[in-house]
C-alpha cells in the first residue's frame, strides 16, 4: 500500500490520474532501500503458496516488483503492469533480459485474450481505483481469468481506518528489519509532501469486507476472504475471487495451492 510504504503501484484510469502522476515521480513512500526490500520480501513469502506452478501471473499495479524474479521460478509467465510510465521504464531496464517476465503497457493490457491469466495479483491497488471504475476493472479481470483462474486482491482498506494504524504497522516492520530511524525520518518527509493533498483530491477508495464481496458478486465473481492479509499490514484484508462460471468440482478459491495442469 502506498500510504505506509508498502506500494504495489497504481492501476491507471482517468479518475486515478492524480495517483499515476504521484507514482510517476520521486516520492517519499519508502523510507530507504531496506524498506523497499523488506516489503517485497514479505510479499514474496506471503504470495508463494498462491502462485500457479507453471502458469501465468498478471501482477496488476506491480510497482517495483522486486519479487518478480522469484515468482518467475514458480510460474511460466510473469506479466507486470503498472500505470506509471516511469515505473514501467525502470522495470524494463532491470528485467528486459528475463525470458519469463514481460512488462506490459496499457495497449498490451487491453489485448490480453480471455482466459490467458491463471492468477491476477492486485496487491494494495483497490484504494487507488475510483469507486465508480471498480466494476469495469473487476469485469476485465474476470475476462482475463476465464473459468478456472483466480484473482488475489490484497491490502483492502476498511472505511474510517485511522492513518495512525497504518503508521504503527510501518514502524513495527521498521523495528523488525532495522530501519526504524529511517522510517521516522520518512514519515517526516511524507508529512511535508503533497501526499495528503493528492489523497484528498484524487480520492482513496475503502471497502468493508461485505461490500467488496458484494461488488465482486455483481461482477460475476465469488470472493472468499482470507484469514490473513497478504503483506505487512495485518489490519487490512485479502480476498481470493473466482468466476461464478467455474465448473463444478473445480478447486475451491480458499485453497492456496493453485496448480496448473
Amino acid at each position: 500500500m502506498h500510504d505506509n510504504g508498502t506500494s504495489s503501484g497504481p492501476p491507471g484510469g482517468q479518475g486515478s490520474s492524480g495517483w499515476v502522476d504521484f507514482w510517476n515521480r520521486p516520492n517519499a513512500i519508502y523510507a530507504n532501500q531496506r524498506n523497499l526490500e523488506a516489503h517485497f520480501a514479505c510479499l514474496q513469502n506471503d504470495l508463494d503458496a498462491y502462485l500457479p506452478e507453471g502458469g501465468t501471473v498478471l501482477d496488476f499495479g506491480c510497482g517495483d516488483a522486486l519479487a518478480a524474479e522469484a515468482m518467475a521460478k514458480r510460474c511460466r509467465n510473469v506479466w507486470l503492469y503498472d500505470a506509471a510510465p516511469a515505473v514501467r521504464q525502470r522495470l524494463r531496464e532491470r528485467l528486459s533480459g528475463h525470458p519469463g517476465i514481460r512488462v506490459l503497457d496499457d495497449d498490451d493490457l487491453t489485448t490480453l485474450p480471455t482466459g490467458s491469466v491463471d492468477l491476477v495479483l492486485a496487491v494494495s491497488v483497490l484504494q487507488y481505483i475510483p469507486r465508480e471504475e471498480l466494476e469495469a476493472v473487476l469485469h476485465r479481470w474476470r475476462h482475463l481469468i476465464g473459468t478456472r483462474g483466480r484473482i488475489l486482491i490484497a491490502d483492502v482498506v476498511e472505511p474510517d481506518t485511522p492513518m495512525l494504524r497504518d503508521i504503527a504497522s510501518q514502524l513495527s516492520m521498521a523495528r523488525r528489519h532495522g530501519f526504524l530511524m529511517a522510517a521516522l525520518m520518512g514519515l517526516g518527509r511524507m508529512a511535508l509532501s503533497d501526499y495528503r493533498r493528492i489523497r484528498r483530491e484524487a480520492g482513496f477508495s475503502t471497502y468493508t469486507p461485505a461490500e467488496l464481496q458484494a461488488r465482486l458478486s455483481a461482477a460475476g465473481l465469488k470472493g472468499d476472504r482470507l484469514a490473513k492479509n497478504i503483506g505487512p499490514t495485518p489490519h487490512r484484508h485479502s480476498f481470493v475471487a473466482r468466476s461464478h462460471g467455474e465448473p463444478t468440482g473445480a478447486q475451491a478459491a480458499g485453497d492456496p495451492a493453485l496448480k496448473v495442469q
